[in-house]
């Protein structure tokens, strides 16, 4: 913890008399001082709350107190206050930028919390020549296992979701007595892996192929063509289409919502970790889509 300032230094148990200036409704610095002091007096009684309390009202004086911070920094994240102290930490570094010891407690609390990337762009400002470097290289070696770590088992589950994908086409036998009679369709025949279909209002239907990357299109004479064939295109899952004919592709492998107009043009609608199924609420005019990576179901106005 940093220390009190002694030109300013009273007592735990003396008065706290505030400079207030009525006519410019602002205390002054030396009150923020004031106030600091009371944080580590408090801290020094054990009494946690009320010195981050004290802290917290010695930074709303002054914005710049880099030293209340970096204690209210501290005792945030020695309580297990993780989001909290690192907003402290950041506001330290960019009061700072030269507090290395800073600098690596933030990037410890980041990893801590699952931001990898982030933690890194913070350790990579220590300079080499810092006493601390050593530990920040072995952090640094932490966060680049963890990251391969994570890379490796996100290749895995893309790996099992395309197997299940592959796996979902069933085969009824024809010849059972006690077949229900079904309706004849070619509309899918030949299709490899299909997965999503849809209709327009003029009776097209559409289906995409996982396996082929591709979007086709049956006609309602049986006629199938290909009607999306891109590099855009990557692992198409689920698809819908709104009042106008627009077609909406959850772009499994690509990580977004494909848009494809009446016309053929291709735009990225939306973003999200491995979106799978999708649908429309036509009345409410919203794209709804099943976000797997992310375990959410997610809506987008249309």
């Amino acid at each position: 913890m940093k220390k009190r300032f002694l030109s300013l230094f009273f007592s735990f148990f003396s008065v706290l008399t505030l400079v207030y200036t009525p006519a410019v409704n602002a205390y002054t610095l030396e009150d923020a001082t004031s106030l600091y002091n009371l944080g580590i007096d408090y801290y020094s009684q054990n009494q946690v709350q009320k010195s981050m309390e004290y802290f917290k009202k010695a930074i709303s004086i002054d914005p710049k107190f880099y030293e209340a911070y970096y204690n209210l920094a501290q005792i945030q994240a020695s309580y297990g206050y993780f989001d909290s102290a690192i907003k402290s930490y950041e506001k330290v570094v960019q009061l700072k930028p030269d507090d290395y010891e800073s600098v690596y407690e933030l990037g410890k609390l980041l990893y801590k919390r699952g931001y990898l990337s982030k933690a890194l762009s913070y350790l990579d400002k220590i300079p080499l020549n810092e006493d601390i470097y050593t530990q920040v290289l072995t952090l640094e070696n932490k966060i680049k296992k963890r990251q391969a770590e994570l890379i490796a088992i996100q290749k895995e589950k893309e790996q099992q979701a395309q197997v299940q994908l592959q796996n979902k086409i069933e085969t009824v036998p024809v010849n059972s007595a006690e077949q229900k009679p079904t309706l004849q369709s070619n509309v899918i025949v030949n299709l490899k892996a299909p997965s999503g279909v849809a209709a327009d209002s003029s009776g097209n239907i559409y289906a995409a192929s996982f396996s082929d990357n591709k979007i086709f299109r049956i006609a309602p004479d049986g006629t199938k063509s290909v009607y999306v064939e891109s590099v855009n295109l990557g692992g198409p899952v689920g698809i819908a289409i709104d009042e106008f004919d627009n077609l909406y592709v959850a772009n499994y492998t690509k990580n977004n919502i494909l848009k494809v107009t009446q016309s053929g043009v291709i735009s990225e609608f939306a973003k999200l970790k491995k979106p799978y199924c999708i649908g429309i609420d036509k009345t409410r005019k919203l794209l709804i889509v099943s976000e797997q990576d992310g375990n959410n179901i997610l809506k987008f106005e249309l």
